[in-house]
């Protein structure tokens, strides 16, 4: 399922609100769940072949794999949501799910 473009924009919104520079580049995690170490691995290669940086760990208390993966990039409303649209994609192919992003003011 697709996120809105609003939640991302929101997000790029508040970053800027609190004196982030969008313009330079900062590190941005992205956050992936999944019902197994196999799926959760098969988008981690697909990340790791793009230059993101990843941890992968398993969840005890929600029986579930969490990727979290980090690349240092600008950031944009539209680079964001793109990622985001691809990230959902690659995702639902495993059964997981994108669970949205981060990155510091």
């Amino acid at each position: 399922m697709s996120r809105p473009k609003e939640i991302d924009a929101k997000v790029v919104e508040h970053i800027i609100r609190f004196g982030g520079d969008i313009d330079k580049e900062k590190p941005v995690d992205f956050f992936f769940y999944f019902p197994t170490e196999y799926a959760a691995s098969q988008v981690e290669v697909k990340l790791l072949n793009l230059g993101f940086s990843t941890d992968l760990h398993y969840l005890d208390k929600n029986k579930k794999w969490s990727l979290s993966a980090n690349k240092i990039m600008k950031i944009s409303t539209d680079r964001i949501y793109e990622l985001g649209l691809w990230f959902n994609k690659i995702a639902e192919e495993q059964g997981g799910e994108y669970d949205g992003w981060g990155a510091p003011i």
